[in-house]
């Protein structure tokens, strides 16, 4: 993870340096992210990625909605959004 006071100082910085930088967006946002074989595809780029959890940090903290970001689908950032919330309010 690239060390700053919060992500959204980075700006583009991290997405310069990110596996799919230059790559076509339908990879990463596709029609239906019930196709699998899709979403597969944009998984296994961010698994090599070296900004794969800023990348997820940056989805999280800005509510993006569609796409695969860090390695998580819209819907599987929505879990792990509800699960952050959750351990927030029970360390509170």
């Amino acid at each position: 993870m690239l060390e700053h006071e919060t992500l959204l100082d980075l700006g583009q910085e991290w997405r310069e340096l990110a596996a799919c930088s230059g790559r076509y967006d339908d990879l990463f946002f596709p029609i239906n992210e019930a196709e699998k074989s899709a979403v597969r595809a944009a998984k296994a780029v961010c698994q090599t990625c070296p900004v794969q959890t800023d990348c997820l940090s940056y989805a999280l903290e800005t509510g993006q909605a569609d796409g695969v970001w860090g390695g998580l689908t819209s819907r599987e950032r929505r879990v792990e959004r509800r699960q952050r919330q959750a351990r927030i309010r029970r360390a509170s």
